[in-house]
C-alpha cells in the first residue's frame, strides 16, 4: 500500500542529497541568526524540487502528498526551520490552488519555481486558527481594499515577497461566508512585520504582522470574494500531513544522532548501545519513528487517492509531534553534557521538537479529526 513509485523514489534521493549536502551545514547558521529560510525555497525551486505536489498544469511536479511528506521529513532530519520554510511555501500554494484555481495559476507557477516566496497569514492572537472567528477585515473603498487587523505566527513573514492573507470582507465574526483570500505585496504600506524570536524552528521567518489601514488593489482578491472559507479549510486539512512530515524528520534526525553517539562512546568497557537500558530505549524510539512515518504515509496515500483523510492526518500529526519530542529528549540524555551545548544538532532538534509538540501537536481541530474516526468504529 505504501510502496513508493519509481518517480517518488528518485525525487526522495534528490531531496535527501540536498538535505545532507546543503541543509546539514546551513542549519546551524539558520538557528544562530534566526534567518535564511528563503534560501531553502529558492534553492529547491532552482533545482526543480519545489511544488512536488502541485499539478503539472500549474507548474508543479505532480508527485502528490506522498512526495511532500517525504520532502518535509528529509529536510526536517537536518533542520526543523528549513523544513518549515518548505512547508510554508507549499501551504501557500495549496491555498492559492484550492481557493483560486485557474485564477491564481500565474502565482502558483511563480511560487513553484521559487521566484515568489509566500508568507501565510492566518492565525490571530485572539482567534487562533479558527478561520471563522478571526477579526482581520478588508473593507472595500473604491477600487481598493483597506486591511486592518493582526496576525500571529505568520510563517515566512520576515523574508516573504508576498503574503497570503485571510480576511473578512463581509458578514460578521463567526460567519463562514464573507471570508476572502488576498495575495498582497509584503512591502505594502501599512503592513508591519516583526520577526519572532522562537526557541525552535528558527530561520523560518515566523512573525507577528499588523495591518494598519493597508491599502491594496481590488484584484488582490484570489478567487471569488467572500467565498474562501471552504477552500481554505480543505487546503489546511491537506497541509496537516506536511507538519507530520516535519516532526518525523526531527525524530529521525534525533534518533540517528543518538545511535551514532551510542555506538561511538564506550562506558564500563562496552559501547553505550550495549548498555541494556540504552539499547531498549533506542529500540523503542526506532519503532515509534517507523510508526509515525507509516501514519504519515498512510494519510498521504489517502489524500493522493482523492479521499478525505482528516482523521488519518490528525493522528499522524499528533503522534509524530509527540514522537519527535520523546526521541529528541532521549538523544539529549545519551549525549549527556555534550548534548546541552548551544547549537549542537541534538540540542537544536530538541528545541525544534518542542515547538512542534506545542504548536502542532494538540489542538481542537486535530482532536476533532481523531474523534471523527472513533465515531466510525
Amino acid at each position: 500500500m505504501y510502496e513508493l513509485s519509481k518517480e517518488v523514489e528518485e525525487y526522495q534521493a534528490k531531496v535527501r542529497e540536498y538535505a545532507q549536502t546543503v541543509v546539514k551545514d546551513y542549519a546551524k547558521k539558520m538557528d544562530e541568526t534566526n534567518d535564511g529560510g528563503e534560501k531553502i525555497v529558492q534553492d529547491m525551486g532552482q533545482k526543480g524540487l519545489l511544488g512536488m505536489k502541485i499539478p503539472p498544469n500549474y507548474g508543479g511536479l505532480g508527485l502528490g502528498e506522498t512526495a511532500f511528506a517525504i520532502a518535509t521529513e528529509e529536510l526536517g532530519a537536518e533542520s526543523g526551520g528549513a523544513s518549515h520554510s518548505l512547508h510554508t511555501q507549499l501551504n501557500a500554494l495549496q491555498l492559492l490552488l484550492s481557493v483560486g484555481g485557474d485564477a491564481a495559476k500565474e502565482w502558483i507557477e511563480e511560487g513553484s519555481k521559487g521566484k515568489e516566496i509566500y508568507a501565510v497569514a492566518l492565525t490571530e492572537p485572539a482567534a487562533g486558527s479558527d478561520l471563522g472567528a478571526f477579526q482581520t477585515t478588508a473593507k472595500q473603498e473604491g477600487n481598493e481594499f483597506v486591511i486592518n487587523g493582526e496576525k500571529i505566527f505568520t510563517s515566512a513573514g520576515s523574508f516573504s515577497t508576498k503574503m497570503v492573507v485571510l480576511a473578512r470582507t463581509s458578514g460578521n465574526i463567526g460567519d463562514k461566508q464573507g471570508v476572502s483570500l488576498l495575495l498582497i505585496d509584503s512591502k505594502t504600506s501599512g503592513v508591519e512585520i516583526h520577526k519572532l524570536d522562537l526557541m525552535g524552528i528558527r530561520g523560518a521567518g515566523v512573525s507577528y504582522v499588523k495591518f494598519n489601514n493597508a491599502r491594496v488593489p481590488k484584484d488582490t482578491i484570489i478567487g471569488k470574494e467572500g467565498d474562501a472559507y471552504k477552500g481554505a479549510i480543505k487546503a489546511l486539512m491537506v497541509s496537516r500531513n506536511g507538519y507530520a512530515g516535519i516532526a518525523v524528520g526531527i525524530a529521525r534526525g534525533s534518533l540517528d544522532e543518538a545511535v551514532n553517539r551510542a555506538n561511538a562512546r564506550k562506558q564500563f568497557g562496552k559501547s553505550l548501545i550495549d548498555q541494556e537500558w540504552i539499547g531498549f530505549n533506542l529500540s523503542d524510539a526506532f519503532i515509534k519513528v517507523e510508526a509515525a512515518r507509516l501514519l504519515t504515509l498512510r494519510a498521504a496515500y489517502l489524500f493522493d487517492k482523492g479521499k478525505e483523510a482528516l482523521s488519518e492526518a490528525s493522528m499522524a500529526k499528533y503522534y509524530a509531534a509527540v514522537t519527535s519530542a520523546e526521541v529528541s529528549r532521549l538523544a539529549l540524555h545519551i549525549y549527556g553534557g555534550h548534548g546541552l551545548t548551544r547549537g549542537s544538532k541534538v540540542e537544536r532538534l530538541y528545541r525544534d521538537s518542542k515547538v512542534m509538540e506545542i504548536a502542532e501537536g494538540t489542538n481542537e481541530m486535530q482532536l476533532m479529526g481523531v474523534s471523527r474516526l472513533l465515531k466510525k468504529q
